[in-house]
């Protein structure tokens, strides 16, 4: 049924048909706990770059974003409320590719088999926790990857300035292509 809200709602707002839907959890449940919240910040590629990013493809693929009570939400784009984990990784089979940060959906997505072109940045390495036949976006460098948790990162914020909407634009259309 939400699949088929989100199929109306993307008619309703775009002339034409849809390329592939994608599945989209561009935050962490986790940003605001008192115990993650650097880690996760540093993790993060920042709502304005996944903004962009969207605004950039929202009218060639359905997107259906993934909601929980902080996510950084995105204008124009289909966000069912009330969509618990079970219900969002039921969505994510039907869809054709996750987007999104790297956690908790990248392995669901790797779970099932799907598509998925995550984000890394330079925090941890896809080569630990990744899965080979997703598109893995990685900041390669000497600080790379860091793991910081206790204080904001520069390496990290390089790694959201160098790893660009455009960037990961270009990897979504050739990884649906393929």
């Amino acid at each position: 049924e939400i699949i088929n809200k989100a199929i109306n709602f993307w008619k309703e707002n775009n002339n034409y048909p849809y390329k592939n839907i994608i599945f989209l959890e561009n935050s962490s449940i986790k940003i605001k706990h008192k115990n993650f919240n650097i880690k996760h910040k540093n993790k993060d590629w920042g709502n304005s770059n996944w903004a962009k990013l969207i605004n950039n493809i929202k009218n060639d693929y359905l997107i259906i974003q993934s909601v929980h009570d902080e996510t950084n939400s995105i204008e124009g784009i289909f966000s069912p409320k009330k969509v618990n984990f079970r219900l969002a990784c039921a969505i994510l089979n039907k869809c054709d590719l996750y987007l999104g940060l790297e956690g908790g959906f990248g392995h669901v997505a790797g779970a099932l088999k799907k598509k998925a072109v995550i984000y890394f940045g330079g925090w941890i390495s896809p080569k630990i926790i990744g899965y080979d036949f997703h598109e893995n976006i990685y900041f390669e460098h000497d600080n790379s990857p860091c793991g910081e948790y206790r204080n904001i990162c520069p390496h990290c914020e390089k790694a959201r300035e160098k790893i660009t909407p455009k960037y990961i634009e270009e990897k979504i259309k050739k990884f649906l292509n393929s």
